[in-house]
This record gives structure tokens, C-alpha cells and sequence, in this order.
């Protein structure tokens, strides 16, 4: 009777704790211990943190409370029943957090192998379950972290040092095709009967390092911006003086054509820094869309037409657009800035195809995703170089004789202030491909 008793204290004391949800395990494994109460390791598990279902659990406590009042026998295993009502409960909300979380979640044991992954793993690194399942988590990390990686486990279990533990760091990860992406890892470790396990959450902040590179693009493009603008400013006058000055000698030399000839490439010159001059401003300065509904398609057609009417050889090279069936027949851009987009890109593939025998073929489609549309300029030309497809749209690189080096980076801003994308690559057997990807705004 007295063991009834103190079984009733302690039991009370432990629902008053759940009331306040205040109950933590080593409080709970003391009283557990002195009233012989069996409780499993699932439920001391779940009483780690603070509770949501405190009050459910309580109750439970209470009824086997009340059981040992009577001194009845049942009344352990009424509480084993609720108890395993209580796991079932609970495995069925952390399923569905994990089920649900945006953010990778992947479980591994000492040795580096991997135990679980949730539904978001496969989604952010492009492996099945079944494909990393007790494969060693370096499958996921680029070099040299793939290497070094169990090292660093190694040298955690014997030093007990924490260097990403319960701390959080940015690394890299790698998908199934090789692309390496920045994550955000947070660590956290537990010890079940003698081993260690490590569970990690991944978020991909790729999105966050895009508006990061962005804004610190935009500071530096806006200083730029403002140094140009005095620059541009305080040389024209001197151009001007120049070419007044450029204009006299040449009538004082007209009838000396090798003098003239020198006075002409001067001019030219003069010309050519101002134009860069203009084009560094431009480059530099804020884009300010003004997006209306265009037929892209209609655009094409004039901007090749301007280009023929400007170079007339420019009309033996053969030029064709092929249009999907689900192409819209418009979609909202700024067709000024637009048009001078595909202005360099058709103007591009002119100066790489010969013009007896060149052809330029125009496609335009739907992207996989439904929300983009996708433009490629192909051409049978020389096509690219390994360094030119590497830099060809960072300012100031060029392979014409004559070029600033900027069309094509002011080109990739223009389509990044779309939040679309430009890239180049050679094409089979010959010549080269630039896709324009932006997307369809209704």
C-alpha cells in the first residue's frame, strides 16, 4: 500500500510537470525509475523536447494515476495501450513532417553511410531512395569534400571536436549529373546502444547566392555607371574641339592624300572611343524595362530585314523560322530592348556564315517548363572556341577586329532584367547555337 502510494506522488508529480510541459527525460526517467514504471525507448525519445500533445499525454499518466490508486493490475497495461497509441500518433506527424519538408533531411551512421533520406532529397540531388540508400553520403559532396569527408568523421569521434556540429555552414553539394550547387548544412548527432548517428539538413540556396552576386553586380555596375557619365560628359567637348580641329586640316591637306588618309583615321579613332565611351555608359547604367504584349516572331522578321537592308550581300544567306505548334503568339518583353538583343544575335551569326553558302535557322518553342519560351539562333558558321564559349559574354572580349566587346554582355543583362537566360555552345557538324530562354508573362 505504501508502494501504491508513492507510485500515486510521483505519478501526479509527473503530470503536473506535462501540465507545464516542463517534463524532461532525466526528470522523467527518475520518477519512471522510483514508481517501476516501463516506459519504452520511443516514449522517453519523444519527451526530449517540449510536447505539443502535452495535455494527451498527461491524461495518459493520469488514468495509470488512477489505476494504482485502486491497486488495480490493469493499470499498466491500460498505460502500454496509451503509450502505443501515443507512438503510433507520433510516428505518423514525424512521417508527414518529413514527407513534407522543402528541405532535404538524410540520416547516416558513423561510418559515413547513408540510413534515410526524405522525399526532398531526391528532389534537390536527382537520386531515388533505393539509389543512395547505404551509400556513402561523398556521393553527394564535389571535391575535395567527397574525399575528405570520413576523415572528418574520423577526427570528430576521436577528438570530439565540432567543426560544423550543431553550428550550420555553407558548403557544396552535387546532383546525379554532376552540377555543383552551394547548400546550407545544419548537423545534429545522437548515440542509440553504443553507435552514432548524424542527421543533416540541406537547404539549396542557390536562389539566395543569385540575388547576392545580383545586388553586389548592381553596386558595382552603378559606381561604374556614375564614373562613365562625368567621363562621357567631360570628353565630348574635347572630342568636339578634335573633330573641328580634324576638319580644318583635313581642307588645309586636301590636296595631299597620304596626310588626308592620317587625318581620316584619326577621326575614326575619335569616332570608335566614343562610341566605347557610349557603350561603357550603357553597360553600366540601370535597365528600366517597358514590357508590352509582341509577336517575337513578327520581331525576327524585321530586325533580319534591317540587317539585309544594311548589308546587302547579307541576302544570299539562306534564313528560316520554324515556330512550334504551343509557341504563343505573344508574350510581354520590352521590345526595344528585345529587339536589340536579337539585333546582335542575328548580326553575330551574319559575320560567322559565308554568304554564298550560309543559313541561319531560327527556332522557336516551348521551354519544359510551361511558364517559358525559348528562342535559338543557329548558324553554320566557324563556330566557337573552347576560351570564346567560356567568355564570350564577359565585357570586353571579342574575336572581331572591329568590336567594343560589350554587345553580347549587354545583351545577357538585358535578358537577365527579363529573368530569362542567353547562353552559346557549338552545334553539329558546324557552327554555333545562342538560345534565349524568357519567360511567358500573359
Amino acid at each position: 500500500m505504501l508502494a501504491s502510494r508513492h507510485n500515486s506522488c510521483l505519478v501526479a508529480v509527473c503530470c503536473k510537470s506535462l501540465d507545464e510541459k516542463t517534463l524532461d527525460l532525466k526528470t522523467f526517467n527518475s520518477i519512471a525509475t522510483s514508481s517501476n514504471i516501463v516506459v519504452s525507448t520511443t516514449l522517453e525519445s519523444n519527451l526530449l523536447n517540449p510536447l505539443e500533445n502535452a495535455d494527451a499525454v498527461a491524461m495518459k499518466l493520469k488514468q495509470y494515476n488512477h489505476s494504482v490508486r485502486q491497486n488495480e493490475p490493469s493499470g499498466r497495461s491500460q498505460f502500454a495501450v496509451n503509450e502505443k497509441q501515443f507512438q503510433d500518433i507520433h510516428q505518423e506527424q514525424l512521417e508527414a513532417i518529413l514527407a513534407n519538408a522543402v528541405d532535404a533531411i538524410i540520416t547516416i551512421d558513423e561510418h559515413g553511410f547513408i540510413k534515410s533520406v526524405n522525399p526532398a532529397t531526391q528532389k534537390m540531388f536527382g537520386y531515388r531512395p533505393d539509389e543512395i540508400m547505404d551509400q556513402n553520403i561523398n556521393v553527394l559532396m564535389p571535391q575535395p569534400f567527397h574525399d575528405e569527408h570520413d576523415q572528418y568523421i574520423r577526427n570528430y569521434l576521436e577528438s570530439g571536436e565540432k567543426k560544423i556540429i550543431g553550428i550550420g555552414r555553407e558548403v557544396s553539394g552535387q546532383r546525379k549529373d554532376g552540377t555543383v550547387f552551394p547548400i546550407h548544412l545544419a548537423v545534429s548527432e545522437i548515440r542509440i546502444d553504443d553507435h552514432w548517428y548524424f542527421t543533416g539538413i540541406i537547404r539549396d540556396i542557390s536562389d539566395v547566392k543569385r540575388v547576392e552576386a545580383k545586388l553586389v553586380q548592381n553596386e558595382r555596375l552603378a559606381a561604374i555607371g556614375q564614373m562613365m557619365a562625368g567621363l562621357a560628359h567631360e570628353s565630348r567637348n574635347a572630342f568636339q574641339r578634335s573633330h573641328a580641329c580634324l576638319t580644318n586640316l583635313a581642307f588645309d591637306v586636301r590636296e595631299m592624300p597620304e596626310s588626308l588618309e592620317l587625318v581620316h583615321k584619326v577621326q575614326n579613332a575619335l569616332d570608335n572611343l566614343n562610341a566605347l565611351l557610349d557603350e561603357v555608359r550603357d553597360y553600366a547604367a540601370p535597365i528600366v524595362l517597358e514590357k508590352s504584349p509582341t509577336h517575337l516572331e513578327a520581331l525576327i522578321r524585321d530586325t533580319w530585314q534591317q540587317i539585309v537592308t544594311a548589308n546587302a550581300e547579307s541576302a544570299n544567306i539562306q534564313f528560316a523560322i520554324h515556330r512550334s505548334q504551343d509557341f504563343p503568339e505573344r508574350i510581354k518583353i520590352d521590345r526595344v530592348r528585345i529587339g536589340q538583343v536579337i539585333w546582335n544575335l542575328l548580326e553575330n551569326a551574319r559575320s560567322a556564315c559565308n554568304s554564298a553558302d550560309g543559313e541561319i535557322r531560327i527556332e522557336l518553342e516551348k521551354y519544359d517548363d510551361p511558364n517559358r519560351v525559348v528562342v535559338e539562333v543557329h548558324d553554320n558558321g566557324a563556330g566557337l572556341s573552347a576560351e570564346s564559349t567560356e567568355h564570350i559574354f564577359e565585357p570586353f572580349f571579342t574575336t572581331k577586329t572591329k568590336g567594343t566587346g560589350l554587345g553580347l554582355a549587354i545583351c545577357r543583362r538585358i535578358v537577365n532584367a527579363h529573368d530569362g537566360q542567353l547562353t552559346a555552345r557549338n552545334r553539329s557538324p558546324n557552327g554555333a547555337t545562342f538560345r534565349l530562354q524568357l519567360p511567358v508573362i500573359e
